[in-house]
């Protein structure tokens, strides 16, 4: 039984339909019967984004899912300049030379991914999703388990196991402590993080480009990305890290785009044609509930999705995050023992280096608020180095892009030959600015007096 028919809890749902006999998805928002956006998820109003590990995914768990996308008009995005404009703390990838084309991304809107996994889960014999919300589970004191849910009617629903897809609004915790359990150490983020969104109609030709990706930085708090979709519009966000305001309008978005974009994506953006209204969303904190550091949990129940983590959204990993969550679960299951325990801490160890590295980014690059160990600034300031080299190095820009897609590793950390590589190409850069630089310009030197 699964609370919650989120994008995590149709993905949970696939994985137990291999394990039960019948799984039951509770969902308490009216969910729609085609790709269409629903109040109870206002991010998905927002850029949003299938990352290449998060399509190679979803394709485990749904053999077939990407092509079906595809016919339906999702667009495919090769990672090469022509198709992506991606920048990372102030630097352009791929500007030197065309990457190589080793990956594919698919960009559905938000509204059309779920849709396209909710109509694959359901279509199982196993898996049932019924439109009714669970007011708590039922826990049996005596046994020191769940055994099932009580729905906000009252009625009581027996089950062997509980999963609980609720989303960051979880209120697991809560009913831990009234069970007489402890609560989860929750580490967090204090990013705040603001959208603004539009969806505009492009002219066909004005851009190659299916996605261009601008990253806020330490000097300029704001950020811009825009999303190429199936039904031939785009989805244009303008947002604001460490508490900066994202433009309100259109034409502020314009403004922005004119500063942080290539001309001739500020170009074609200003000639579209406006769908739609403006969307705001505000995501205060990224939110990560330490499950695994419980010395006891109670059996018949786990969380899953957002109810465990959730990060800052402008990285994009939180649907690729909750299909290797997927992957966890069905490596627990398939070799049986304690389920609840082993895949609290099987991601716990696919989510700390993706926390850690975005952690290192937000506190140092974003303004975010709050105390965070010294080491950060020197990991930031040697990563804000290996980019510089990235902008013009392909195999550079490669490493990073196939990481930060999660394709290779979780862990950002490049190789003693890769570091190496970053260090020469900048020495080369250095020399050459400093060979052409005129005779008569001053060399500023530290003064250790």
């Amino acid at each position: 039984m699964i609370i919650g028919g989120s994008i995590a809890g149709l993905c949970a749902a696939r994985v137990l339909s291999d394990h039960c006999d019948r799984v039951t998805l509770f969902e308490r928002d009216e969910l729609p019967d085609q790709p269409v956006n629903r109040s109870a998820i206002p991010q998905g109003q927002h850029v949003h984004l299938l990352m290449a590990r998060g399509g190679e995914e979803l394709e485990k768990l749904f053999p077939g899912i990407l092509d079906e996308m595809v016919a339906a008009g999702v667009p495919v995005v090769r990672n090469d300049p022509d198709s992506i404009h991606f920048s990372a703390a102030g630097h352009v990838l791929g500007t030197g030379r065309t990457l190589e084309s080793t990956y594919t991304a698919y960009v559905p809107s938000r509204a059309q991914l779920e849709w396209q996994i909710r109509r694959r889960a359901t279509e199982l014999p196993q898996v049932e999703l019924v439109n009714r919300g669970v007011a708590h589970p039922r826990f049996d004191q005596a046994a020191g388990r769940v055994t099932g849910v009580v729905l906000d009617d009252g009625e009581t629903i027996d089950a062997d196991l509980v999963v609980d897809a609720s989303g960051r609004g979880s209120r697991l915790p809560v009913w831990l402590q009234e069970w007489g359990f402890e609560r989860p150490r929750e580490d967090s983020v204090k990013i705040g993080v603001t959208y603004a969104s539009h969806r505009v109609r492009i002219p066909d030709g004005m851009m190659s480009e299916k996605m261009v990706l601008m990253s806020a930085g330490h000097d300029r708090p704001l950020g811009m990305g825009m999303l190429f979709h199936e039904d031939g519009v785009w989805t244009v966000t303008a947002f604001g890290v460490g508490k900066a305001e994202p433009p309100k309008d259109l034409d502020g978005i314009h403004e922005l785009a004119d500063t942080v974009l290539p001309p001739h994506i500020s170009t074609a953006l200003r000639a579209g044609e406006p769908v739609g209204e403006m969307n705001f969303h505000r995501y205060p904190v990224s939110r990560w509930r330490r499950y695994d550091k419980l010395d006891r949990m109670p059996e018949g129940i786990f969380p899953f999705g957002d109810a465990v983590v959730s990060m800052n959204p402008t990285y994009g990993q939180g649907v690729t995050l909750s299909t290797i969550q997927a992957a966890n679960l069905r490596s627990v299951l398939a070799s049986g023992g304690d389920v609840v325990n082993r895949l609290a801490r099987s991601t716990a160890r696919s989510t700390f280096p993706v926390w850690t590295m975005n952690a290192v980014a937000d506190y140092v690059g974003h303004n975010a608020e709050g105390e965070h160990p010294r080491w950060y600034g020197p990991m930031f300031g040697l990563f804000d180095q290996f980019l510089g080299a990235a902008e013009t190095d392909p195999v550079l820009a490669e490493w990073f892009l196939r990481r930060t897609s999660l394709l290779d590793s979780l862990y950002l950390r490049p190789s003693p030959r890769l570091v190496g590589r970053a260090v020469r190409h900048n020495m080369r850069a250095w020399m050459a600015e400093r060979r052409n630089r005129p005779a008569d310009v001053p060399v500023a030197v530290a003064d250790g007096g």
